[in-house]
Parts: C-alpha cells; structure tokens; sequence
C-alpha cells in the first residue's frame, strides 16, 4: 500500500537514530503504549501507524478471586505481601508474581490472561489500542492484526474474551461404579467461560468493527481468521467449513455439560484441534512428510466481502491441491491414514487474486517413518504447499518432487506472488524464498546471503520489492542468527538492512512490510528501559534504570541521495559455510497459527 506524505508528520514525535552516510534513517515508534515489545503491521495513508504489541502491561488482576490462603500463594508471596494483597493493595512486584501465577495455572478456574494487542499510533502522534472483540476490556484475550488497505481498514483475528461465572458440577457414577455411602455434593465455582467462536476475523474501521462469518458454525461456534485485506474491500482467510459426523459425537460426549461449562469444553476441545502450521512443518523437517494432522474443523481458504453497512458476507470456500494437485482426495486405504485436508488464504491484491497454502499428497511416493518406541510404519507424502486461489481455480506452481513443502506469503497487484519452500540443504531443512510470476509462468529461488541461509519473506511490495528475515553466521563462530533483508526481484539483489543503516543502528532482525515507497517497518532490538507488569521502569539496587534489549517496531525511512557507510565491522558473514541452527526469538511468534505478515 503506498503511503501519502501526511504519514511524515507524526515522525518529529518518535525516536530518530543518527545515520550518517547511510541509505535508510531509523526511527523508532511510540513505545508508551503498555505492551513490553512491539511488531509493525503497516502505515497507512491518513499517516496512522499500526502495529502489534506483545505482553500487555496493563492487566487487571481480579484479586477477589485469588485464594490468598492457598499453600502456594503463601509460598508465592512475604507475609507482608500476603496482608497487603488481602486488603487489596498490591504493587508491581506482586502483580507480576499474581499474573505468572495465573498463567502457569490457566483453566476453567483462573481468570484468563492476554498477550497481544493491536495498536495504532495517529498522526497526532496519539497511541491506542484497536479493540476486534475485547469490547469490555477483559484483557483475558489475544488480538493481531495482519492487513490494512488504503482507507485504513485494518483486519486480524481475535480469540474469544472469557467471562466471570458460577458453575457447579455434575457428579455422575460410571457404568461399573457404585453409589458412595455418603453422597458428595458439589460446590459453586467461580469459573471463567469463553463466547463461542475459539477464534474469529475481524476488521476494524474507526470505530466500527465487523466480524468475519464462519462458514460452519456448528460444535462451538465455528471458526473464522482474517489475514489480508485489499483495496477493494475483500479480505482473504480461512474458516471452518464442516466437522465428521465421529469427531462431532466424540466431542458432544466430550462436552456434556457436567464437569466443564459446554461452551468452555467446545472452544478448548476444538481450539486444540485446529491445524498448526508450524507442526505440520516440523514434521516435514523430520519425516518428510505430514505424519499426524489434527482433526478438528476443517479448514478452508475463504474470501468474504465488505459490506457499506459495516457488514461482511462470505464470498467463498476455496478447495486445496489435493491428490497431486487435483483438487480431489487420496483414495482411503487400509496401508496408510486417511490425509486430512485443508487450505488457507495468506494474501490477495486488487486483482482479487489470493495466494496462501494447502495440503498436496501423492499416494505413489512412500515414506517411511519411526515411533517413538523405533518400529518402521510406512506414510504417503503429504505437505504444505503454495497455492493459488484465483476465483474457483485452485493451482499450486513449485515443484513437489524437488521442494517438501512451501508457502505462499504475499502477492502484488502485478501478480508477483512471493513466499519460501524446504529443502534438505547441507544436511538439514531449510526455508529458500522463492517468486513466483504469474503472467510468464516462471519462478525463481534466489540464493539470500549463502546457500544453506533460511530466508523467510514476509512482504512484497507493488515495486517486486521483497523484505523478510534470514540467516547469518555471527562473525568468528558458527551461531546462525536473523537479519532483516531486502530483495529486488528486478535488480535480482539481496541486501541485509542492517549495511544500509548507520553503524550506530540497532541490529535488524526481521522487516515486516514495505510500501511502494521505498519505506520499511521492521522489527530492532533497541536497548531501552525495562518495564515492569504494570509498566514503570525497573531501577537496579542503585537507583538507575535497567536497560536491555528488547524487540521493538521502527521505520526505515529512505534518505535522499543516502550512502552505505562503511563500519569496518565483522558482526556478520555471508559466506557458504555450515554452522549450528540457533534461532533468534522474535515476539509474536508461534501466538497463533498464522504465518505472515500484510501489506503497510
């Protein structure tokens, strides 16, 4: 999305780091907004920037539901703790010591704790938070936001709010059990009970906010995810679109009623078995192939439509590749287990076309794999792969002889599709970015800093401009860390940011977006004070502010006739050597189960 030059203005009241003699000026965003660390989503026309925080810092702990007298809240808390907290007086210490301890103990019976929240800094420079679904302020849930078009619809996905109830069990005897002399009689407990829906998309305009409508909404309310949003009001995703006739008796006897509230047994239950792209890659790293699937909802790539009344209708259900590429299912077979399909929409441009990925299998390629107690059971090979959804085509376009898996991340309004395969490399797994054209059929798999380098992007540009992450070698070891990275698809150059920066930079570990302006949101690791779980600085014992690195959202701001400086340093190199897997954390990774990042 390209962004107007009002978007300037709010950058007076944000952090400038020097860079002289460099190419891109960092300036860092607005870190006031009670979260510990942010990620950038985009920067929109009407000068707003949006972004995503992680760890919120502004929790409210409802202490009338802390058991103060329990043996572990004792081990927890000093005895002058403990009087205070009774009275409810409590202070940073002991907030963060309550909120790790409702964390640890998550359930039916503690009070739910938040993540992730998305936040939007205006032109004026004013930072709040955008609510999808938590329009009470429970903070019990997580909210991400992945898309934002030209008129400043920002779409993401929410998990349901949780809220404060009283239940009581059914103690019901099995079958070979006899009644007890003495009849226990349950007690009312203070639980905590979910909306229906584990997971719903949702976009936000302003004030108004419109949830995406499952397809299926049977067994707990169904599911829906929102992960890209164009200018011509569609957002692509994917739903639930249906349920086997075994899963919904296992569940339904599952969820009676007796022990759980119903509603917070069906968003577990079903939240449990959503599909989990990182697993099902995991599994091909190890296996080859996708040995164990979830069998929840089935899942479906979906593309619903804006409406002018603050209304969202379900355009469509897409299909996936299927039996090597057919769109259809393998043959069921007693030799191997059932596959279990799926697709999921990443990105669409305003051609309306949508990429993403989907299941893809060939029962004539065998696999073998170990259990865990090492007997030899033989799979067909079923994977991840990129795929197109262009109205009811369903097509894929890598390689599924030469590549295990891939994913479609983005596409631009030049049909310039981007996204990464695996490939056993120097004897292990790695991610290689590829593009992919649709008009001449042709993809390519740029090299990124050395061979063996995973390199995972995450977005494209209308100028076939691709930024993302990927590996270096730290200088003088073998420990593989991640650097923000720049690819021009027409130059066929693949730059780390951190050499077009000034030396005085903070380190660069992921780009998130890039509009068609030059301008990149990116993620740095920035020292800056440590806040505490209710947001005030730390101080060590001497009185002076703790300071760390910590993950934070920056634009690169291209500079005018802008030079890449030469810092004579050895912090990173690009040569084709192996080294140890050691990934670097990034915030936000692994929340929830989605892979990408929309368009600024």
């Amino acid at each position: 999305m390209k962004l107007s030059p009002i978007s300037l203005a709010v950058l007076p009241l944000l952090t400038v780091f020097t860079a002289n003699a460099a190419v891109y000026q960092i300036v860092e965003l607005d870190t006031t907004n009670k979260v510990q660390s942010t990620s950038g989503v985009a920067a929109t026309p009407q000068g707003d920037v949006v972004s995503n925080g992680n760890v919120l810092l502004d929790f409210q702990v409802d202490l009338t539901e802390i058991d103060f007298d329990s043996e572990i809240i004792k081990a927890l808390l000093t005895e002058e703790q403990l009087a205070d907290a009774k009275n409810g007086n409590v202070d940073s210490t002991v907030t963060g010591i309550l909120v790790n301890f409702l964390v640890s103990n998550a359930g039916l019976f503690s009070q739910p704790v938040g993540n992730l929240r998305v936040i939007r800094q205006a032109q004026n420079g004013v930072t709040e938070q955008v609510v999808f679904r938590d329009i009470t302020n429970t903070k019990g849930n997580n909210e991400f936001a992945y898309g934002v078009n030209n008129l400043g619809q920002i779409a993401g996905t929410a998990s349901a709010p949780s809220f404060k109830e009283t239940f009581t069990a059914i103690i019901v005897p099995g079958e070979d059990e006899e009644e007890p002399e003495v009849p226990v009689i349950p007690q009312p407990a203070t639980v905590w009970v979910p909306e229906p829906g584990y997971l719903l998309g949702y976009v936000a305009d302003g004030s108004q906010r419109t949830v995406l409508p499952p397809a299926f909404t049977a067994l707990g309310g169904g599911m829906s995810a929102a992960q890209a949003i164009n200018n011509n009001g569609m957002v692509a995703g994917f739903t639930s679109s249906g349920v086997s006739a075994s899963l919904t008796e296992t569940v339904e006897t599952a969820c009676n009623g007796n022990l759980q509230p119903v509603q917070f047994c069906l968003n577990a239950q079903m939240a449990a078995r959503g599909i989990n792209i990182n697993s099902l890659l995991n599994q091909i790293r190890n296996f080859q192939t996708v040995e164990i699937a979830s069998q929840g909802y089935q899942e479906r790539a979906a593309i619903w439509q804006l409406n002018d009344n603050g209304t969202a209708i379900l355009n469509s259900t897409l299909g996936f590749l299927g039996e090597k590429g057919t769109g259809e299912q393998a043959p069921t077979s007693e030799d191997y287990p059932a596959p279990f399909y799926y697709s999921r929409a990443n990105a669409i441009n305003d051609n309306n076309i949508a990429v993403g990925h989907s299941l893809y299998t060939d029962i004539s390629r065998k696999i073998r794999v170990f259990d865990n107690f090492g007997f030899e059971q033989q799979r067909i090979y079923a994977a991840p792969h990129a795929t197109i959804f262009n109205g009811e085509e369903v097509t894929g376009f890598i390689d599924t002889n030469e590549w295990l898996a891939s994913i479609a991340t983005d596409i631009n309004n030049q049909n310039l599709v981007v996204g990464y395969a695996l490939k056993n490399i120097n004897s292990l797994v790695r991610n290689r970015l590829f593009v992919y054209d649709m008009n001449s059929n042709s993809v390519k798999f740029p090299n990124g800093f050395f061979n063996s380098s995973s390199t995972e992007p995450r977005d494209l540009n209308n100028n076939g401009q691709v930024v993302g992450r990927a590996e270096v070698i730290i200088g003088g070891t073998t420990t593989r860390r991640f650097h923000a990275f720049m690819y021009d698809a027409t130059a066929d150059s693949f730059r780390d940011l951190n050499d077009l920066v000034g030396c005085d930079a903070p380190t660069l570990v992921e780009a998130t977006a890039i509009n068609d302006d030059g301008e990149i949101l990116a993620t740095a690791l920035i020292n800056r004070p440590l806040l505490g779980p209710t947001g005030e600085e730390q101080l060590a014992t001497d009185g002076t502010v703790i300071k760390q690195q910590q993950a934070t959202a920056v634009k690169l701001r291209p500079i005018a006739n802008g030079q890449v400086e030469n810092c004579n340093g050895e912090d990173a190199t690009y040569e084709r050597k192996s080294g140890s897997f050691s990934m670097f954390w990034l915030m936000l990774l692994g929340a929830l189960p989605l892979l990408r990042r929309r368009k600024v």
